[in-house]
C-alpha cells in the first residue's frame, strides 16, 4: 500500500476547479450587515445564504459560483458586499481498472488528477501500458495520458483533474520486443557492418 500518499488539500484552489455537493464556501460580507458563513454545498447543488436564499452553484467553475453569489448579494443586500473563497473539499468517487496494481474504486480528493489516483491504486503492473492510460467520462474518452510525457519531460499537460465517477482505464502494454546480448548503440540498416561513429 502507499505509505506517502496524502489527499491534495492544501494548493491553491483554480478558479476552473467545479464546485459540486460537499464543498464548502467561506463567505464574508462587509459594509451595512458585517457577516461570515461557511456554506455546504448541499446534494441539490444549491447553497441556502442567509437573507438570500437558496443559490444554485453544483456544476460551476469556482469563478463562477463566486460571480453568481456576488451578483445576488448586490441585487438584494443593498450597500453590502462580499467575499467567497473556497472551504474544505469534498471527496469524490472514482475508478481505476485495466491493468492497474489495485483495480476498483477510490474516494481521492476533489483536486486529484489522474497520477493521484494511479498513485493510490498502487501504479500500473509490468504488463500495462504507461503510455495510452485513458481517463473516461460518462462513456466518452475525455484524454489519453502518456506517462513517459511525464517521467522524461516533466509534462503534465494531459495530467487531467478528476470529476466524480471518472473511469481511468490502464490498458494492456500489447506487442513488445526484448534485445539481449552485447547490444552497443542503433543496429545498423543493411547486412554490412558500419564503421562506429567518431560523434
Amino acid at each position: 500500500m502507499p505509505s506517502t500518499f496524502a489527499p491534495v488539500s492544501d494548493i491553491q484552489v483554480p478558479t476552473d476547479y467545479v464546485v459540486g455537493p460537499g464543498d464548502r464556501l467561506n463567505v464574508q460580507l462587509y459594509g451595512n450587515e458585517p457577516a461570515s458563513y461557511v456554506l455546504t454545498v448541499g446534494r441539490d447543488g444549491r447553497i441556502n445564504f442567509p437573507k438570500l436564499g437558496p443559490i444554485m452553484v453544483s456544476g460551476m467553475s469556482f469563478d463562477r459560483a463566486r460571480a453568481t453569489i456576488e451578483q445576488r448579494v448586490n441585487q438584494q443586500l443593498i450597500g453590502s458586499h462580499v467575499s467567497v473563497t473556497m472551504g474544505d473539499l469534498r471527496s469524490i468517487r472514482v475508478f481505476v481498472l485495466g491493468e492497474a496494481e489495485r483495480p476498483g474504486s477510490y474516494t481521492v480528493s476533489g483536486l486529484s488528477t489522474m497520477t493521484n489516483a494511479l498513485f493510490v491504486s498502487g501504479g500500473v503492473k509490468k504488463i500495462g501500458s504507461l503510455r495510452k492510460i485513458e481517463l473516461r467520462r460518462n462513456g466518452r474518452l475525455v484524454t489519453v495520458l502518456d506517462l513517459y510525457d511525464l517521467l522524461l519531460h516533466g509534462d503534465t499537460s494531459a495530467d487531467q483533474q478528476l470529476l466524480p465517477g471518472d473511469v481511468i482505464f490502464i490498458p494492456p502494454i500489447g506487442d513488445t520486443v526484448s534485445v539481449y546480448g552485447a547490444v552497443r548503440g542503433q543496429p545498423s540498416t543493411n547486412s554490412s557492418r558500419k564503421r562506429p561513429s567518431s560523434r
